[in-house]
């Protein structure tokens, strides 16, 4: 028995991380998650820690992902698998301490809990940029409707919340190993925990402080309809009628132009089933409705050609102005691996059958700034899960922008938990610039989110219709956050600390063996 304790415990704690995601969402069990992990692995060798620690990343992402299950079951559990690796090197650190964490020196112990907080961050931080990141499911992110807590972001990104609650985690799991061991006796507090607890309190009241007082808007709203058509599987053209998408997309558009003061009207990702630079269809749609008055930026795909005549294509957005005329296009940057683009295209046989998409799109290079007509503040768009990613927002928001647009479309994924676990990830996008968004799905979570993250406005999934939003862009002589200038600082700092933390660790070990 004492030896399945260990596994039933790191299987416990991917179930805590599971739960504290959508669609349960229960954001405490965020806070503790981490403790059945380090109990387990807690005196164990560095080998048998890394398999826990893996063991409870796999539970937590086959679990959490399994939306993906609609797109492909082979790569859902691929993709988790992987994932569940960057959990390893958090477990082995808490392997690596002699004292198996049963220490009664406070002061060390709180030096063990800022050790594994850092060693945390850097595995969502490596898990976010390597192999083109997959930045899913941070820990923070679980926190997403805890809202005072996460004004953090503003200067750590998402990582510094979840720095907060593996600090938390390794506080709480400390005491259980000290009253366990019978290191203590008496049920007080003590240093660890009211460390912990501090730390919670100044980071509570600081978002506190940041709700209440938060300075006024400036300047006059943008008032803009959200077209969500909910075409199922859209983007799949076997399936959807192109001619069921232009008539509910025309539809819903003529309807909502009849609102009073309109300034925008926003399409989801790839509302147009074609290239609408290429297709008299497409064009002729989108100018007999911007001629009504209302300019229109729409999700598409589009064409280049290269010097050598062969093509090149993009997951576009693109801004038309009552004229019919084309003001600018933004090209997706981050592309979804086997998704969007297939690597080694070409080079590897039978690559191409792991994927449905018969070629691969091309990245975009930069943000694009759109500019509505009689406007100059300055917009950029975000396609589909670009809002997961936190340097595409801050590339935007130090490009100038003053508001953000994310079109989407979660219909492979709902109505599933999918759209929600995309949604808090655009809550940290704008806490982190404080710049509002604007989110038009396909299908998913149709909404606005102002710059301290308040979900608002926001149409159910799965549902046809629209939603008419007002949003005000931040002043364009704004200070921009510590996030915007620095970036992720904070977990680099965490990722260079656990690199120097590990190496020391590990002499210290060798020594230990060679005595």
């Amino acid at each position: 028995m004492k030896k399945t304790l260990p596994t039933l415990a790191a299987v416990f704690s991917g179930i805590l991380f599971f739960l504290s995601f959508p669609p349960f969402s229960v954001s405490f069990c965020g806070w503790i998650a981490p403790v059945p992990l380090i109990l387990a692995c807690a005196g164990k060798t560095p080998r048998r820690a890394a398999f826990l620690g893996w063991l409870a990343g796999t539970v937590f992402f086959l679990s959490s992902l399994y939306w993906l299950r609609h797109v492909t079951w082979l790569g859902t559990i691929g993709l988790a698998m992987y994932c569940a690796l960057y959990f390893i090197p958090f477990a082995v650190f808490i392997s690596l301490r002699r004292c198996a964490w049963r220490s009664a020196n406070g002061w060390k112990n709180t030096g063990w809990m800022l050790g594994a907080a850092a060693v945390w961050v850097s595995g969502e931080y490596l898990r976010a940029h390597i192999i083109t990141g997959f930045p899913w499911n941070l820990l923070g992110g679980s926190q997403y409707k805890e809202l005072p807590c996460i004004q953090i972001a503003e200067w750590g990104g998402v990582y510094a919340v979840s720095a907060l609650m593996v600090f938390v985690s390794a506080a709480v799991a400390v005491t259980v190993l000290q009253y366990a061991t019978g290191l203590r006796r008496t049920y007080r507090m003590h240093i660890e925990l009211m460390c912990s607890l501090l730390a919670v309190a100044a980071v509570w009241s600081l978002g506190i402080q940041k709700l209440l007082h938060k300075p006024e808007s400036k300047g006059t709203p943008v008032r803009a309809a959200l077209i969500q058509p909910n075409i199922p599987e859209v983007g799949n053209w076997e399936v959807a009628d192109p001619e069921v998408v232009y008539e509910r997309l025309e539809r819903l558009t003529a309807f909502v132009q009849h609102t009073p003061d309109l300034d925008l009207i926003i399409w989801p990702e790839t509302a147009l089933p074609d290239f609408v630079r290429y297709s008299e269809r497409s064009a002729g749609l989108v100018k007999k409705l911007v001629t009504n008055g209302v300019p229109l930026l729409a999700g598409s795909m589009d064409m280049t050609w290269l010097a050598n005549g062969q093509p090149e294509y993009y997951n576009a957005s693109m801004l038309f102005n009552t004229r019919g005329e084309l003001l600018g296009a933004y090209y997706k940057q981050h592309l979804v691996l086997f998704g969007e683009y297939i690597p080694f295209e070409g080079k590897i046989p039978l690559i191409n059958a792991l994927t449905p998409i018969g070629s691969s799109f091309t990245p975009g290079r930069s943000a694009v700034l759109f500019k509505r007509p009689g406007d100059d503040r300055r917009f950029s768009v975000l396609i589909c899960f670009e809002d997961s990613l936190p340097y595409l927002a801050r590339r935007a928001a130090r490009a100038g922008a003053t508001w953000l647009i994310n079109q989407t479309n979660d219909s492979w994924f709902d109505p599933d938990c999918g759209s929600v676990q995309h949604l808090a990830n655009a809550v940290f996008r704008c806490i982190e610039t404080r710049l509002p968004m604007l989110r038009c799905a396909n299908t998913g979570i149709t909404c606005a989110v102002d710059p301290f993250g308040r979900i608002n406005q926001a149409l159910k999934p799965r549902t046809e219709g629209f939603q008419v939003v007002e949003t005000v862009p931040a002043d364009p002589a704004r200070a921009a956050t510590f996030y915007v200038r620095f970036g992720d600082l904070f977990a680099q700092a965490c990722l260079a600390g656990s690199v120097a933390l590990f190496i020391v660790l590990f002499i210290q070990r060798r020594k230990t063996k060679n005595a």
